[in-house]
């Protein structure tokens, strides 16, 4: 049976990052803060919205429980289960009629956490994808620094090929179905292969200056219009993601997520520059083992 290994990339959005820049060594604490907090069995809840049969809307509730099978001084091995509720229909034997009943249904990701070079390496499951791995762990990881009141912010985003400025700016200009266009912009998280180009960055990162760790720009097309990619207010906007970071190219931006353009279409498809040509690697379960493909993998990123 072949198995597919995804690979994202773990970046803070707290103040944290523009101090790792200037004192890289940081990384060293910040990653032993990360092995601590980050504990078997921690869980965390996050609601939802679903409509029955019926045409009614219920809140729901999952559950994420983080189960831990190894951990070193530089990274955790183990798995992230997600639990919800799967609404089956039986008969009632009594009255005849249909009857819906909550049933438990658990999915769990296997995944290799190099907290060092903060890569998560994991494989998917059916009703356990990409996008909701990468939003579920960052949500434990804050939920697991605020546990123990640490200051960091995390977000997760698949690292993929990249996208350049002329690239993005195309797909959005012949894309004629876009209800909601998100544009946002991070600073780098440096990683060893990056820190002199953040540093050098950071010199001209005019966003630095208002202390905020992030930057959207959003727009939204309410009624029977869609968003016109091709007025000159969007290009522009979207020409500011290689202004705010200047030495730095879109390309590697958007390879991390650190620049990341998010569209939206009328029946809730959502397109992303993070969803574009993830990197992977697929091997043999009977013959690899998870964990020494997730390493290869990772190895090879941090080469690139």
């Amino acid at each position: 049976m072949n198995r597919t290994v995804y690979f994202s990339k773990v970046s803070l959005n707290s103040q944290d990052v523009y101090d790792l820049v200037d004192n890289y060594d940081l990384r060293y604490k910040i990653t032993g803060d990360i092995l601590y907090m980050l504990k078997h069995d921690s869980e965390f809840y996050d609601e939802y919205s679903y409509v029955d049969d019926d045409g009614e809307r219920h809140e729901g509730e999952i559950k994420y429980t983080l189960s831990i099978k190894d951990k070193d001084e530089s990274s955790i091995y183990g798995y992230l289960d997600r639990t919800t509720s799967l609404f089956v229909k039986n008969r009632d034997d009594a009255t005849g009629e249909l009857k819906t009943r909550p049933v438990d249904d658990t999915e769990a990701v296997e995944f290799y956490y190099d907290v060092l070079h903060e890569y998560v390496a994991f494989s998917v499951r059916k009703r356990f994808g990409r996008n909701m791995f990468n939003d579920a762990f960052a949500k434990l990881m804050n939920h697991c620094a605020q546990k123990e009141n640490f200051m960091y912010s995390f977000y997760v985003g698949t690292y993929n090929e990249g996208m350049s400025i002329d690239e993005i700016k195309e797909s959005i200009k012949h894309d004629k179905n876009i209800k909601q266009l998100i544009i946002t912009y991070r600073p780098a998280n440096p990683d060893e292969k990056m820190i002199k180009k953040a540093k050098e960055a950071s010199e001209s990162d005019k966003i630095k200056a208002s202390n905020a760790t992030e930057r959207s720009v959003i727009y939204k097309a309410r009624g029977k219009n869609c968003i016109d990619g091709s007025a000159d207010i969007i290009q522009e906007d979207l020409n500011k993601l290689v202004e705010l970071n200047e030495g730095i190219s879109v390309e590697e931006m958007t390879q991390f997520s650190y620049a990341e353009v998010k569209s939206t279409n009328e029946h809730g498809a959502v397109k992303s520059t993070a969803d574009s040509k993830p990197f992977m690697r697929r091997f043999r379960e009977n013959v690899d083992s998870f964990v020494e493909e997730a390493k290869i993998g990772i190895a090879q990123i941090l080469r690139r």
